[in-house]
């Protein structure tokens, strides 16, 4: 899956099937997901905390769970810092529209490269070369719900839950690779509160989740906050693309 209220509830409610017998699409999730993707394509900042957790297999003892907290503070549209603790480490990710600066706590080193002009962008090429992820990045994309239609699987409305506190409405699909579920937040943002992802392709479906928490929505963030100062003693190393690292 690609990166990157209700509401008229009785007229909402009816599922629609579409394309084939095999795929449900239900009019309900698609309007849910839209909202959300359209809210976050018109915010000017944001800020949230994610707590995630993945499970990466080991050969004697199968898949074992590992969990990273994340904060993270953009300003669109070329603003963004992340800072994040957990099983991979303590660092922190700084782009300020021009450079992209990656800094290990535990290590006191940094490494910079060049960067597209937007968050999007910058993420997008981030993944795709550095192999860097970012939390709730797929809600950012415009193109979220029709990369999710695009996977030819279902996508259905379960109804209303709470998920730290929130009123969220509930929404499972499937592909041929995955199952997942979101919750999205019943408020004027329709935000992101949890994701989770089951890669059912694997033999042992290990799990990937988000929980997403402490949504500020269009902070003035100033822009000296996204700008990195090396601290004392910290060695610039070089930031080395995944495929290099072979």
């Amino acid at each position: 899956m690609r990166r990157k209220i209700l509401f008229l509830i009785g007229f909402l409610m009816m599922n629609m099937s579409i394309n084939s017998q095999t795929q449900r699409i239900d009019s309900a999730a698609v309007y849910i997901l839209h909202r959300s993707t359209e809210s976050l394509q018109y915010i000017k900042s944001c800020s949230f905390h994610a707590v995630v957790t993945y499970d990466i297999s080991n050969e004697s003892l199968g898949l074992i769970k590992h969990s990273v907290n994340e904060r993270v503070i953009i300003k669109f549209p070329d603003k963004m810092k992340i800072t994040s603790s957990g099983d991979k480490g303590n660092k922190s990710l700084w782009y300020n529209g021009k450079t992209l600066t990656y800094y290990s706590f535990d290590n006191n080193t940094y490494s910079t490269a060049p960067a597209p002009k937007s968050v999007i962008e910058t993420m997008d090429e981030t993944s795709r070369k550095f192999g860097i992820e970012f939390p709730a990045a797929d809600f950012f994309y415009e193109t979220f719900l029709e990369d999710l239609k695009a996977e030819q699987g279902n996508l259905i409305y379960l109804g209303k839950t709470i998920i730290n506190d929130h009123e969220c409405f509930h929404i499972a699909g499937t592909d041929k690779n995955k199952s997942f579920q979101f919750w999205i937040t019943n408020d004027d943002y329709f935000l992101p509160a949890k994701m989770v992802i089951v890669y059912t392709a694997d033999k042992e479906k290990p799990q990937y989740e988000a929980v997403y928490k402490d949504w500020i929505i269009n902070t003035d963030y100033s822009d000296y906050m996204f700008e990195f100062t090396a601290p004392p003693k910290a060695v610039k190393v070089k930031m080395i693309p995944r495929e290099d690292k072979k």
